[in-house]
């Protein structure tokens, strides 16, 4: 896509005006963490032995492997990109792809353009929500990847993305937890009670914990076996499952009734 006449910072767009209020939180929680990664260490992602990245490492893989089994030229657009290693794996399974990564968080946009330089990546700073207009009908694929959590809903998140599909496109959800109804006030206390914990209170009002009904027409790509034999086996993978609708899928008709 050409963004020739949008303001360029740091090697990022910026299609939309820059909002500090989630970024500034969100990167003081990692921190706290200690899970702020050095350029060296965003590099080799996801091949880092450390915290989950060995389990995203596999859910990746089978991403790439799908997206190198397609013969035409996609433009994918991965929501949420953060540090930008996922757009750039896409990047890399082949030249022909052109693939943007898209987040509101201005430092680790910074980070990923010092990162990852290819011809076919490209970074943007953009609420989502008012770029309709910009991205209308400009995917083959669109990924959220470790992403929905940080939306408040998710029909209203499909509802909004969906404009930015091609008439064939695809919507892609990627290590990213739902919950069963009966499971989610527990849950939220849980996030509370940890960010509370971590000097953070006000970061629990921007993690979100979706219903897995929300997600019951999504075709299942991938969901973890659980078994003991796993288990035992050391068979670890990603628990959460990998995702996926068209834009010519019943989910998208019912969501716009």
């Amino acid at each position: 896509m050409d963004f020739s006449k949008s303001q360029k910072k740091n090697g990022v767009f910026y299609l939309t005006e820059e909002n500090l209020v989630f970024s500034d939180v969100y990167i003081a929680v990692r921190e706290k963490e200690n899970r702020i990664l050095s350029d060296k260490e965003v590099a080799l992602l996801p091949y880092l032995k450390r915290y989950e990245w060995p389990l995203r490492e596999k859910s990746t893989e089978r991403f790439l492997k799908y997206i190198a089994s397609k013969n035409n030229a996609l433009q994918i657009l991965d929501i949420g990109c953060g540090n930008g290693w996922f757009s750039h794996k896409t990047a890399t399974v082949s030249e022909k792809h052109q693939v943007i990564g898209l987040d509101v968080n201005s430092e680790e946009l910074k980070q990923a353009t010092r990162v990852f330089q290819k011809e076919n990546l490209q970074f943007v700073y953009g609420d989502l929500f008012e770029m309709e207009s910009a991205f209308k009908e400009q995917f083959d694929i669109i990924t959220l990847n470790g992403a929905v959590q940080y939306f408040p809903d998710f029909k209203v998140l499909l509802t909004s993305i969906l404009s930015f599909l091609k008439p064939n496109g695809e919507i892609h959800v990627i290590d990213s937890p739902f919950y069963e109804k009966n499971q989610i006030v527990a849950a939220k206390k849980r996030t509370l009670n940890y960010y509370t914990q971590m000097g953070f209170p006000s970061m629990a009002a921007n993690y979100f914990h979706h219903d897995i009904s929300t997600i019951i027409d999504f075709q299942v790509f991938y969901h973890k076996k659980r078994s003991y034999l796993n288990r035992l086996l050391g068979k670890n993978d990603s628990p959460f499952p990998w995702l996926c609708c068209k834009k010519s899928d019943k989910i998208f008709i019912s969501h716009n009734k």
